[in-house]
């Protein structure tokens, strides 16, 4: 049975029947908008660092869009690796024994979008990856994605359409990070920090859309975290 089946309607009168909607124009009088750099940091592939980012990524989350336009958001977790960069444009996910619902597998056949977020433990940061995906069951790609001596039930892979990083707020008010014995933030990071190898990655469009902004980036970004989370 696939998520729309199981959705159930909204009783006559919730609590959200106190509060009004809000349109765009009064959302961005409210937030404002983003500078250049950050509006147009998104790619179109993944790129050495957010490659590496991901093959370092023990925990992601992915979105699907269900037959009647509803999302659902399932958690994975996986030891780091799990996740396969089959080339720029593609990942490659395991999927292991579970529940059986299929709820990521029954929007997918129908809708082919999703959305994935990948975290590092240490790191504040976040890679953000969209695009659409297709479910398979060949059995040389489900042995690549084994874990535990065991073959991959079966197999997702998305076409990488949108790339791109996001500031670690949400993980420092969350704190979400205690520490990782297993050293996972330096492997990822190889000595540097997110935005040093985001800036390095795509290099030329960084400089074009930060401008004067590209020396002081990191004062600005710590200043933001320290100042600027609530």
């Amino acid at each position: 049975m696939s998520t729309a089946e199981t959705t159930t309607d909204l009783p006559a009168g919730t609590a959200a029947d106190a509060y009004r909607p809000v349109t765009m124009q009064r959302v961005r009088e409210v937030i404002g908008y983003p500078p250049r750099f950050i509006a147009e940091k998104k790619e179109a592939q993944l790129g050495e660092f957010s490659a590496r980012f991901i093959a370092h990524s023990p925990f992601f989350c992915m979105a699907t869009v269900g037959a009647d336009g509803q999302l659902d958001t399932s958690p994975k977790g996986d030891p780091p690796g799990s996740v396969r960069v089959l080339d720029p444009w593609t990942l490659a996910i395991p999927d292991r024994p579970g529940n059986k619902l299929a709820d990521s597998f029954e929007n997918i056949t129908r809708n082919p979008a999703v959305g994935l977020v990948f975290f590092v433990p240490g790191v504040r940061e976040v890679i953000r990856v969209n695009g659409d995906a297709f479910i398979t069951d060949d059995p040389e790609l489900l042995g690549m994605l084994g874990a535990d001596g065991k073959p991959a039930v079966l197999a997702t892979i998305v076409r990488v359409r949108e790339v791109f990083g996001q500031c670690g707020k949400a993980v420092i008010r969350a704190g979400l990070w205690d520490g990782d014995a297993r050293g996972l933030a330096d492997a990822a990071l190889v000595g540097g920090d997110f935005y040093t190898l985001t800036i390095a990655e795509n290099a030329a469009k960084m400089a074009d859309t930060l401008g004067p902004l590209a020396d002081g980036l990191h004062e600005v970004i710590d200043d933001h975290y320290k100042n600027d989370l609530y």
